[in-house]
């Protein structure tokens, strides 16, 4: 099975995508305890982590968009290997501060570099046709709003 190439585009659509969705997940919790204690949206959100991690793995080797990115980009790949190698091992505080102090900062600064050198239209409409088919109406909303 040939593995098909993913272009930039999608993989920052993909990180702006998980910042959205780990914001729906964790919006009404109030602390890394009660988010842990809570398995499914826990779970759900070291799976977006995971994701903004490995876009960014993938980004950083485009040398266009590695050039304009802030050097704390290689610590977010480090963290989603932490997470995903970490099992039983991650600390739910690392987590919360990440989610609370640090998301809107990656999505300030990927924004930046959006605006000034990538042009991700046509990747948003894909991404819209696509959670269209499985009528999840928050992230087509939020990915109108991206347009």
């Amino acid at each position: 099975m040939s593995k098909k190439r993913r272009n930039i585009e999608l993989f920052i659509v993909d990180i702006f995508i998980a910042i959205e969705k780990i914001r729906n997940y964790t919006s009404s919790f109030r602390s890394a305890n009660d988010l842990l204690h809570s398995s499914l949206h826990w779970d759900a959100t070291i799976r977006q982590l995971e994701i903004i991690g490995e876009a960014l793995n993938k980004l950083l080797v485009d040398e266009k968009f590695a050039k304009h990115s802030p050097k704390y980009f290689r610590r977010v790949v480090n963290f989603r290997n932490n997470i995903v190698h970490g099992y039983f091992g991650i600390d739910a505080e690392e987590v919360w501060n990440v989610i609370t102090l640090h998301l809107n900062s990656l999505q300030d600064d990927i924004q930046n570099i959006v605006e000034n050198n990538v042009d991700i239209s046509e990747a948003i409409e894909s991404e819209i046709e696509e959670y269209k088919k499985l009528n999840d109406v928050t992230i087509v909303k939020f990915l109108m709003s991206l347009q």
